[in-house]
């Protein structure tokens, strides 16, 4: 799955759903929000709700960053400046575009898992200000992150063991 079209697309369509919450509750929301939270969901840390978004506008832009710009970034680099498994054939120039278009692909899946952490977080933020006991829920921020680590380290074994995999000569290999 190197097609770096659909994980943007789908990176952009859960922007826009975020953004469209952001937009529905934000009237809604307390002046001072608890932007903070224990272990155990109560509120230790508060700012006024306009900081509160304009700090996710500016973490979702380096998610953003991080998807979407590194890649190119990587692929303006020279070869000696990249370290790579098996770098003289993934970048060599019969490769090169697809290397760097699996690079688009995989860090736009990482950008997309980066985003659902991060709005779902918010989303658990938001409806802990909405109640009077502003509680969050920090089991399933908990859930999350577990997911999260174990995405994580899914993607780093599939990143790796893709590179470190040289296809058999014939299969695009002409070396020996």
């Amino acid at each position: 799955m190197s097609d770096p079209r659909l994980p943007k697309l789908v990176y952009f369509l859960m922007l826009v759903l975020g953004l469209l919450q952001w937009v529905r509750v934000y009237a809604q929301l307390p002046p001072v929000m608890a932007a903070h939270f224990a272990a155990n969901g109560v509120p230790n840390g508060f700012q006024p709700k306009e900081l509160f978004f304009i700090l996710m506008f500016v973490i979702v832009g380096l998610s953003a960053f991080v998807a979407f710009v590194v890649p190119s970034i990587l692929s303006s680099k020279p070869p000696e400046r990249l370290n790579l498994p098996n770098k003289s054939y993934w970048l060599a120039p019969e490769h090169r575009q697809d290397t760097f278009r699996f690079f688009r692909a995989q860090m736009a899946w990482f950008g997309c898992a980066i985003l659902f952490v991060l709005l779902y977080g918010t989303s658990l933020a938001i409806k802990a200000n909405l109640t009077a006991e502003h509680h969050f829920d920090s089991t399933a921020m908990l859930y999350l992150m577990t997911a999260f680590v174990l995405f994580c380290i899914v993607w780093v074994v599939a990143f790796v063991r893709h590179f470190n995999n040289i296809p058999p000569r014939g299969a695009g290999n002409p070396q020996t």
